[in-house]
């Protein structure tokens, strides 16, 4: 797409990253006619071709070729990093149009990068990195009997039983699936949310999905892309994988489908229990929200075909997302939902990257403002059922660690870490993106709906209650005109 801002950083990028870099494989004859050498050209010029045809497209010289003396190392972090040289590319993402975003050229690109990467496993001499493409996901039950850190994940005969409470958390991770790995990344970003145990564990079951570390970076960025690109509708392979092992007997009883998703057997549940079934709470976090959008059309496309069109849209409306991280794609989202994010009041050259990277127009819409006298701005969308709540982030945020002294939180990335919400500002009384976070994260996971999931807990404070009072006397009535 011609102009597009993201096209100067990315090649600002691959000249300072790839072409400047000194040459540090051990010399080799790269005019050898080997078959190795000749495999490697071949991915190399691939993934050029894909940079090439982005810039061009976007009306930037090429960048000259590189394949006969590249070196692998570099260009395969170059492929793993392009989300980092956007995120860091404030000049570019302040002029990012939604269109822009999701330039068909820039997923292209993340494609190539992503079968780079897989190219690449196993034949840059001194790399470790394995990648594979089109990876499942890994799915696990979470038994939090103390806390999560030292939470037990299982993997094996999970049933989601959809007469229990269930929250589904979708995380953007690639890691291993071993117990420490899943302890610490997962309290790296949730802390001590899930560890009240009159909610979670007792009255509601806890799920957690994400890829594992195989998957390419660029494939991550590529289907969130084109979900927002297309987000009506589209869902991949994977996805509807993910809704056959999981979520298929939530909605009718021995379904059957064939290799085009039409459902050839099946017996539907009467409209009230279609519609119970579908009191799922789900959570998740950048990507991650990408991936819960696409499972609900997986599971849309399945149960519009034995359910009514207006029974079908209640019982999704059911469905409750929290986000972080990741705004609504559509102005009319198929679920209902309550979408957090963060930004500095004054984020002139500071935006929130991600956010900014994915949807730019509905976080200059929905962003925090230096006007607001409260510590949120709320907008609603269009369809009445999904809220944004945008938090100020603080100029002195700071967290307490595990011996509670007062530490500044790494890759704070502007407003990006989850650890806002999920962990207490060691420099507020009142912690209200924590506070507000985990109530709205304990009432829909027990079932609350709409403006039910805010309304306070029997153990909150005064004060508490007061703020949130104070935001929804303050919140936006003017809803915002792009979604999708």
């Amino acid at each position: 797409m011609n102009n597009n801002p993201l096209a100067a950083a990315i090649r600002n990028a691959f000249i300072h990253n790839v072409l400047n870099k000194p040459l540090e494989q051990e010399k080799e004859d790269f005019s050898k006619n080997s078959i190795e050498n000749i495999i490697r050209n071949k991915r190399i010029c691939l993934f050029e071709k894909a940079i090439n045809r982005f810039l061009i497209n976007s009306g930037q010289k090429p960048v000259s070729g590189t394949s006969q003396f590249a070196d692998e190392k570099n260009l395969l972090t170059f492929s793993l990093q392009l989300s980092g040289y956007i995120r860091d590319a404030q000049k570019a993402l302040d002029k990012l149009t939604s269109a822009q975003a999701c330039d068909p050229d820039l997923i292209k690109l993340y494609q190539a990068a992503a079968k780079y990467s897989a190219d690449c496993s196993g034949r840059i001499k001194g790399s470790k990195y394995v990648f594979k493409e089109h990876c499942d996901y890994l799915f696990w039950k979470i038994n939090n009997t103390d806390k999560l850190s030292n939470a037990e994940f299982i993997s094996e005969n999970i049933y989601i039983n959809p007469q229990r409470k269930n929250l589904i958390i979708s995380m953007p991770f690639h890691i291993n699936g071993t117990q420490e790995e899943l302890q610490n990344w997962s309290t790296k970003f949730l802390n001590d949310t899930l560890d009240n145990k009159q909610v979670f564990g007792s009255q509601v079951d806890v799920y957690m999905a994400h890829f594992p570390i195989e998957q390419p970076r660029g494939e991550k960025f590529a289907l969130s892309l084109t979900t927002i690109r297309n987000p009506e509708n589209h869902f991949e392979d994977v996805d509807m994988k993910f809704v056959k092992q999981h979520l298929l007997h939530f909605i009718g009883q021995d379904i059957r489908l064939d290799k085009h998703n039409h459902v050839i057997e099946g017996q539907a549940f009467d409209s009230e229990t279609f519609k119970k079934n579908c009191n799922i709470t789900f959570l998740d976090y950048c990507a991650g929200g990408a991936h819960v959008h696409r499972w609900i059309n997986a599971f849309s496309h399945v149960a519009s075909q034995l359910y009514d069109a207006k029974t079908t849209q209640e019982a999704l409306a059911n469905m409750f997302v929290i986000s972080h991280a990741f705004l609504p794609i559509q102005k009319e989202s198929k679920y209902s939902g309550a979408h957090f994010m963060s930004s500095f009041a004054n984020d002139k050259m500071r935006k929130e990257p991600f956010i900014k990277m994915f949807n730019p127009e509905l976080y200059e819409q929905t962003k925090y403002r230096p006007d607001t006298s409260a510590p949120a701005r709320i907008t609603i969308m269009p369809d009445n059922r999904n809220y944004v709540i945008a938090l100020n982030l603080p100029e002195d945020f700071a967290v307490y660690d595990e011996h509670h002294n007062k530490q500044s939180l790494p890759d704070l990335e502007n407003g990006h870490h989850m650890a806002v919400i999920t962990k207490k500002n060691a420099n507020s009384l009142s912690n209200y993106p924590y506070q507000q976070f985990i109530t709205v994260l304990e009432n829909a996971s027990l079932g609350q709906r709409g403006l039910n999931v805010f309304n306070h807990r029997d153990n909150i404070s005064a004060q508490r209650r007061n703020e949130r009072l104070a935001i929804f006397s303050l919140r936006a009535t003017q809803q915002p005109r792009t979604g999708s």
